[in-house]
C-alpha cells in the first residue's frame, strides 16, 4: 500500500486551491414607481417627466424623453434634490445611470455635478429643500459627476461605485447643475445597486487549470 501513499501525498501537496472573488450587482427598486417612493424638488409637468419615470426599468432609455425621464420644471437647472425610498434598508454599493437625452440630442440637460446621501429618517426623505441635509449622511462615491450622454440615440450605461457599509432605506442625489442647458435638468435612468460576492474556486494541479 505504501507505493500508492507517496503519489497521493504528492497530489495533495501540489494541488493548490485559489479562491477569487467576483463582484456582481443587483438593482434595488422602490416598492412602486410613484410619487410616494420617488420625489424631486421639481419636475416638468408639461410633457410629463415625473421623478419616478427615472427609476422604472420598464421605460425606454432611447427615443423621446417624454414619459421616459425625470426633468425639472422649465428653466430650473440648478440645486435639485432627487430622493428614493427603497422600502427597506439596503447597503447600496453602486449607481447605474443613463443621463438625459432625447433621441440623442439635448444631452446638455443631463445632470453634471452631484453628491450622494443616505438616511433612515422618513422626515428627511420628505424634505426636498436643497440646502437642508438634516438626517442625511453624505456617502463617498468614485466620482461626483455624471458623464454626459453620448450624442447618439442609443443606450449609454454608466456606473459609479459607492463606498458604503451602512444600510439605508432612503437615498438622495443632490444635483447641483447640468451641462449647459438653460431650460431643463434631469436624467433618463437611476438605479441603486447592492453588491453580491460570488466565490470561484480554481484548482491548479501540475500547472493545469481545472
Amino acid at each position: 500500500m505504501k507505493k500508492y501513499l507517496i503519489p497521493l501525498i504528492l497530489i495533495l501537496l501540489l494541488t493548490i486551491i485559489f479562491i477569487s472573488y467576483c463582484a456582481t450587482y443587483t438593482s434595488q427598486y422602490p416598492p412602486a414607481h410613484s410619487d410616494t417612493y420617488v420625489k424631486a424638488t421639481s419636475y416638468y409637468a408639461g410633457d410629463v417627466h415625473y421623478p419616478y419615470f427615472a427609476t422604472d426599468p420598464a421605460l425606454s432609455v432611447i427615443g423621446s424623453w417624454v414619459y421616459n425621464s425625470w426633468l425639472t420644471a422649465n428653466t430650473v437647472v440648478t440645486n435639485q434634490r432627487f430622493h428614493i425610498d427603497l422600502g427597506s434598508s439596503k447597503i447600496i454599493k453602486r449607481i447605474y445611470y443613463e443621463n438625459a437625452h432625447t433621441t440623442g440630442s439635448q444631452s446638455n440637460a443631463g445632470v453634471q455635478n452631484f453628491t450622494f446621501w443616505g438616511s433612515n429618517t422618513a422626515g428627511s426623505f420628505a424634505e426636498l429643500t436643497y440646502g437642508t441635509d438634516t438626517g442625511w449622511t453624505e456617502l463617498t462615491i468614485a466620482q461626483n459627476t455624471f458623464d454626459r450622454h453620448i450624442a447618439a440615440n442609443q443606450a449609454d450605461p454608466k456606473y459609479i461605485v459607492v463606498t458604503n457599509t451602512t444600510a439605508y432605506r432612503y437615498y438622495a442625489l443632490k444635483c447641483a447643475d447640468n451641462y449647459g442647458s438653460g431650460t431643463l435638468l434631469g436624467f433618463r435612468r437611476i438605479e441603486l445597486q447592492t453588491e453580491d460576492v460570488e466565490v470561484e474556486a480554481n484548482a491548479i494541479f501540475f500547472g493545469a487549470n481545472f
